[in-house]
């Protein structure tokens, strides 16, 4: 105890163990936004690491034990973390789940709005659970954590909220150097084809018509008979790049580009950032730069 004491003071400066925050994170994009809301106040122990994929991550049992003593543990929600109900039943008296992505509107799959290649019911009513790819949401994420933090650490109450202001600044700056990037694409060329339905939340601010070809989750594989859909599909949408995604298997993705005769784009970060740069900031900035390079006109994405 007295070790990890020394350690809390260490990692937060001039403040006292009692007015430092413990939380534990079950997703990296999490990870990040308690770091940027939290400040030197909030000690973020991260469980599940950049690279990881969240559709098969679980905390593992070294995991919980290192999590003890993590007053709030910190979830993306939306049904993301399939174990979430089990876990709870196994906290300690004095710890809770944030689910930071509980309050935020969820898009619905459907069917009118999405282009489903692989088959038009796969996924249809379901809530799609990566609101992270809005700055929106990401800037409504900001002010949930920031009060979280506040109910559970009063001291810091307006530390905490100075902070998600800030941030929210830093995404009003990048929502803006997004919408000027994506511009460049025209918006007959705004087709998003991956493997899962990821983006959506994306393809609702920035105006591009999303083409999963399997599903939710990366879990999802085609079955027999879909892939004679998928290739009459991207023909008659005119889809002109498959875009893979960070951690799936490209080879689906691989094979519906030659077997159509069109291009594999840059590759995408869908569930988790890139662990040489574990921001939500630069995982949008990758994504956005990925676009743009394979859908601009040439010459526009340089």
């Amino acid at each position: 105890m007295i070790k990890r004491i020394l350690v809390l003071l260490l990692l937060a400066g001039t403040l006292s163990a009692s007015e430092v925050l413990q939380v534990a994170s079950l997703n990296p994009i999490a990870t990040d936004l308690a770091r940027q809301i939290g400040g030197d106040a909030v000690v973020v122990i991260e469980l599940m690491k950049p690279g990881q994929d969240p559709h098969v991550y679980a905390p593992s049992p070294s995991d919980l034990k290192a999590a003890e003593d993590a007053v709030l543990i910190l979830a993306m929600g939306k049904g993301l973390e399939t174990y979430l109900d089990g876990l709870r039943e196994t906290l300690p008296q004095g710890q809770a789940i944030v689910e930071i992505g509980k309050m935020i509107p969820s898009l619905r799959i459907d069917a009118e709005k999405a282009l489903f290649a692989c088959c038009p019911t796969h996924s249809h009513g379901a809530a799609d659970p990566h609101w992270w790819h809005s700055v929106r949401n990401m800037k409504r994420a900001a002010k949930l954590l920031a009060d979280a933090f506040a109910k559970a650490q009063p001291a810091q109450a307006d530390a905490f909220r100075k902070r998600a202001k800030d941030y929210e600044s830093r995404l009003d700056s990048l929502d803006a150097w997004a919408k000027q990037e994506i511009g460049r694409i025209p918006l007959t060329h705004r087709h998003l084809t991956t493997a899962h339905a990821a983006f959506n939340y994306f393809c609702e601010d920035f105006r591009f018509k999303p083409v999963p070809i399997l599903g939710l989750s990366t879990l999802d594989q085609p079955r027999p008979g879909q892939m004679r859909m998928v290739m009459d599909t991207l023909r008659q949408e005119n889809v002109e790049v498959v875009f893979p995604e960070n951690g799936a298997n490209p080879g689906v993705l691989e094979t519906v580009a030659k077997e159509a005769g069109i291009r594999v784009g840059g590759v995408l970060l869908a569930g988790s950032p890139l662990p040489e740069a574990p921001t939500f900031e630069a995982m949008f900035r990758h994504n956005v730069e990925t676009l743009v390079a394979a859908l601009a006109p040439s010459g526009e994405g340089k």
